[in-house]
């Protein structure tokens, strides 16, 4: 579980370059989508933007307050 929320936070701390998501961000992030990320892409090795590939791919299998973080957090980026 921990490389998970390991790997999502960093992907949220690369993808936040243009417009930074402040740690309560991120934290939210964590929190809403780290047991999604483990259950749908346990199989997924960490690096080259597998485990973010994985998510986009399982998009329609997010919980609710998963796929609603995203969504918050993709509407931040693109201010």
């Amino acid at each position: 579980m921990t490389r998970y929320l390991t790997v999502l936070f960093v992907l949220v701390s690369t993808a936040a370059s243009a417009a930074q998501l402040s740690l309560s961000d991120k934290l939210e992030l964590r929190n809403n989508c780290g047991a999604d990320i483990k259950a749908l892409c346990a199989g997924i090795a960490p690096g080259e933007g597998r485990v973010m590939a994985c998510v986009k791919e399982k998009k329609a299998e997010l919980s609710k307050p998963c796929a609603d973080s995203m969504a918050k957090m993709a509407a931040k980026l693109k201010g």
